[in-house]
């Protein structure tokens, strides 16, 4: 009977219909806590997998090389959102391990905050609630709208499609900047591809929607902070070290950018914190893609992949389709 290790807390916060699933399927479940769990805790991590042969974990979650290995039992690590970057995917293949994630799970939950963070800071909506809490009346302008704006979508894959077709009821402008075209999508929504600094030197809104790699870390950096317009709003529903936080602080206290609406950070929680206490900045802790139906729907495919995987079958968005060679599985 295999044995599954969930190693967040958050799987079955919404329902317990996840591990009553695997459990019906014949799975013995162990629930773990370790949502703030550290590279530098690899040891304990390889201690506290032992016995599973199936682990289900966040994006960050540390599945490194010396995690990996530290089990012969290991054959499945599945990572129940879009984002990858704690898995180590060539020391899963070199041991025989299928790594699968769940991109636009929580697709429409991260889009429905992004276009939130534009409204929110755009109109001034969390510093009048603020100053309403403190017992001011604050009717005095200074807001923009979203409403006939250039919007600036930076990565237009499941997300950044998502939000494109929202700004299709306030009348706005999308352009876009991907290393991968739709010609299609383009078409319908009649998105222009510019480069990353023409885009942001048009957009009165840039939201960026790329993964972390080694191409997209620091992408957001002085210099291109410096192409933005005055009058325009950052909006961050991606990861954290797309943007260099120190240089977004910077040019938010100088007036290079109008604000900031923030759902990731470089560290989290954040250690660096200066830029998220401005007055400019709407902040939320990494939360775009939690909605109660994106966690209950990231749990239910999670759940689904590691069944499939155990009949003996080929789970969907295999990360390292390379380590299939060594695997028998029916398709």
């Amino acid at each position: 009977m295999p044995t599954v290790m969930i190693m967040t807390k958050k799987f079955a916060e919404v329902s317990r219909d996840p591990i009553t699933t695997l459990e019906q399927a014949g799975f013995t479940v162990v629930e773990k806590d370790y949502d703030r769990v550290q590279p530098s805790q690899e040891e304990e991590v390889c201690r506290a997998i032992q016995g599973a042969d199936a682990i289900i974990v966040t994006a960050m979650f540390p599945a490194t090389r010396k995690v990996i290995g530290s089990s012969d039992r290991l054959r499945m690590i599945a990572i129940r959102s879009a984002g990858f970057e704690g898995a180590d995917l060539k020391a899963a293949t070199d041991h025989g391990v299928v790594v699968t994630c769940n991109p636009g799970a929580n697709a429409e939950s991260v889009a429905d905050m992004a276009i939130g963070l534009m409204l929110s800071v755009s109109k001034q909506i969390a510093k009048k609630d603020r100053e309403m809490r403190k017992g001011l009346y604050p009717r005095g302008g200074g807001s923009e709208d979203l409403f006939r704006k250039t919007v600036g979508i930076i990565g237009l894959g499941n997300i950044g499609k998502r939000v494109a077709k929202r700004l299709q009821g306030f009348e706005a402008e999308v352009i876009a900047s991907d290393i991968v075209e739709y010609p299609d999508f383009q078409k319908q929504y009649n998105i222009s591809y510019y480069s990353k600094e023409e885009l942001l030197q048009k957009a009165d809104f840039v939201t960026l929607h790329v993964p972390l790699d080694n191409s997209t870390r620091g992408m957001i950096d002085e210099g291109r902070l410096r192409l933005m317009k005055k009058t325009a709003f950052l909006i961050n529903t991606a990861r954290g070290p797309i943007v260099d936080e120190k240089a977004l602080y910077k040019a938010l206290r100088e007036g290079w950018i109008a604000g900031a609406g923030l759902d990731v950070f470089e560290t989290e929680p954040p250690v660096f914190r200066d830029h998220i206490l401005l007055e400019n900045v709407v902040s939320t802790p990494h939360s775009a893609g939690l909605s109660n139906h994106a966690t209950y729907a990231m749990a239910m495919e999670t759940v689904h992949k590691v069944i499939t995987f155990f009949q003996g079958k080929l789970p969907e968005n295999v990360l390292n389709p390379e380590v299939l060679k060594k695997l028998e599985l029916k398709g």
